[in-house]
């Protein structure tokens, strides 16, 4: 287990201007996202828009929480489902489908036209093109949808859907504890003021300098301090990384940017070791979970920045992983020195 921490820290290590979007307005979907929508579209409620001129519609819908399916599956269903609630969407012809991977976020876009003469719909124009997509993120699917009378706005439906992010962590709402270091070791946490984090631990956690040791020999900058502790059988890694050196001086969007591209370079990472991954929220952080087995043995993970730190929690058992990970994660805090 500790040549796989030494692995995907080294991975760590190595992970850390604005493409000019013309007449295209960035807006908020929600908490989380936002999306850039095309020139003369105007919002008519929330998560829908319409375009001045064409007959042209766009939506989103978000879907907080996902039931395990992989995103054609989940597109699959959401086209089923337009198809059963909206008579424009009836008996769709197929043309293609695109896959896309933009701004850290993996989706697939499906192409289709109709005829809309048969749907008794009135209208002058019986041919319409129609656009659906998922875009799969963390615990979240988010679907974006349009149908139109014009083919020529297809390209900046394309666009738009593709444009769909992850809002920046601005630090704002990440609350740091007030530091009281006699009651921190009265309730039972360890203290790491070099660090600026305490946490709680049946053994105690040193720093591991033979694992330090290890990272110099591969070339790895100078900037990392990890900690371990191996217990009743339970392997627990604490890995504290430092960017000030590359950091400082940098504005709060530079840092939240260089934050973002490291946490989506690691997560492609794991991808491509297939190691298990999701981006979500640690606490008020934006994180990536992962998890691997070996050996009997299941390892838990997360990965997370605070400012110009981050840090790594993890732990290894051969049972009730789960709890010892929770429990070990969950009494982890930030203080200030």
């Amino acid at each position: 287990m500790k040549k796989i921490f030494l692995l995907l820290t080294i991975l760590i290590l190595t992970s850390c201007n604005r493409e000019k979007k013309g007449d295209f307005i960035e807006t908020s979907i929600s908490e989380n996202y936002s999306i850039e929508i095309p020139p003369l579209f105007e919002q008519t409620e929330e998560g829908s828009w319409k375009h001045k001129s064409h007959h042209c519609y766009l939506n989103t819908l978000i879907k907080n929480e996902s039931n395990g399916n992989d995103i054609n599956s989940e597109i699959k269903n959401f086209t089923k489902m337009l198809e059963l609630t909206d008579d424009r969407y009836k008996g769709m012809t197929f043309a293609r489908d695109e896959n896309f991977e933009k701004n850290g976020l993996k989706g697939v876009i499906l192409y289709y036209t109709n005829n809309l003469k048969k749907s008794g719909l009135g209208l002058v124009s019986t041919k319409c093109y129609i656009t659906i997509s998922a875009i799969k993120d963390m615990d979240s699917i988010i679907f974006i949808y349009s149908i139109s009378l014009w083919d020529d706005v297809s390209d900046d439906i394309s666009k738009s859907i593709k444009s769909i992010k992850r809002k920046p962590v601005t630090g704002k709402k990440q609350e740091h504890i007030v530091f009281d270091e006699g009651k921190a070791k009265k309730d039972g946490y360890q203290i790491f003021k070099e660090d600026n984090f305490i946490i709680k631990c049946n053994g105690k956690i040193l720093l591991d300098r033979l694992r330090i040791e290890q990272y110099k020999q591969s070339g790895q900058p100078d900037n990392t301090r990890p900690y371990h502790v191996f217990v009743k059988g339970v392997d627990y890694n604490i890995n504290a990384g430092d960017y000030a050196y590359i950091l400082n001086g940098q504005s709060n969007e530079e840092i939240n940017k260089y934050i973002n591209e490291s946490l989506d370079y690691f997560q492609t990472k794991l991808d491509e070791m297939e190691v298990k991954n999701q981006r979500k929220k640690f606490k008020n952080f934006d994180a990536v979970y992962y998890q691997n087995s070996s050996e009997g043995k299941l390892t838990k993970a997360v990965y997370f920045h605070d400012k110009m730190k981050s840090y790594t929690l993890q732990v290894s058992s051969s049972k009730n992983t789960d709890k010892l990970f929770d429990e070990f994660v969950n009494s982890f805090e930030i203080i200030n020195k």
